[in-house]
């Protein structure tokens, strides 16, 4: 049976819009820039979805050069001028969120949201979502609450009538804590076997499988 919602919430990079290569490239040019050796797409990958501070605290770990804050400005700099090089929306994307229209649908990340609003700019779909959330839109991030917390709030939504959807155990652990049911892709850059041991409510490997879902 499909459940009923009223509040759909999309984690944003891996989950709805694939980002990897330009964060990958933006990533390897601040490190040319410091002199430190580039990452593969696939290393960057694992490194994904817990906001610019971690994605570059990974990305220098295990050499000498210890100057974070740097590191994260040289990124945010080659990002932003880098941003649609690669990157679209997932098969289906803007399918659904038409689909979906005559809900309240939010974008909940970790990713900067001067960076998330550029990008759905691009993509002419940012008057698809009635909210936005980035790492630096609150206090937290995720997998702390306050932003889903927030969003049901914002939107007088109870938590079983909101389905938060997102690529990584980050974004599972996020909706459990909120009590909102939890859905997984499987083609987003979290670790399946990371994303199985959290126990999603549900898994979809193709963003149109959302349609049989929910209504």
């Amino acid at each position: 049976m499909k459940r009923k919602i009223s509040l759909i919430v999309y984690d944003f990079d891996g989950t709805l819009v694939d980002t990897l290569f330009d964060i990958a490239d933006a990533v390897n040019l601040a490190l040319n820039e410091l002199g430190l050796r580039t990452l593969s797409r696939e290393t960057i990958r694992k490194y994904v979805g817990r906001g610019v501070e971690k994605l570059m605290a990974q990305s220098i770990n295990g050499t000498e050069y210890t100057d974070l804050p740097q590191a994260v400005e040289l990124f945010r700099k080659h990002y932003s001028g880098n941003l649609m090089n690669h990157t679209r929306f997932y098969p289906s994307g803007r399918e659904i969120l038409d689909h979906f229209r005559n809900k309240k649908q939010a974008i909940c990340s970790n990713k900067p949201e001067e960076f998330v609003r550029h990008i759905l700019q691009s993509l002419e779909s940012l008057d698809s979502f009635d909210a936005i959330l980035g790492g630096d839109s609150l206090k937290s991030k995720k997998p702390d609450p306050e932003g889903l917390l927030y969003l049901l709030d914002r939107f007088q939504c109870s938590p079983e009538q909101a389905v938060l959807i997102g690529d990584s155990p980050v974004d599972i652990e996020t909706g459990k804590r909120a009590g909102v049911y939890t859905c997984v892709v499987n083609f987003g850059f979290g670790d399946p076997k990371e994303i199985a041991l959290v126990e999603p409510d549900c898994s979809i490997g193709h963003l149109s499988e959302l349609k049989d879902l929910f209504h």
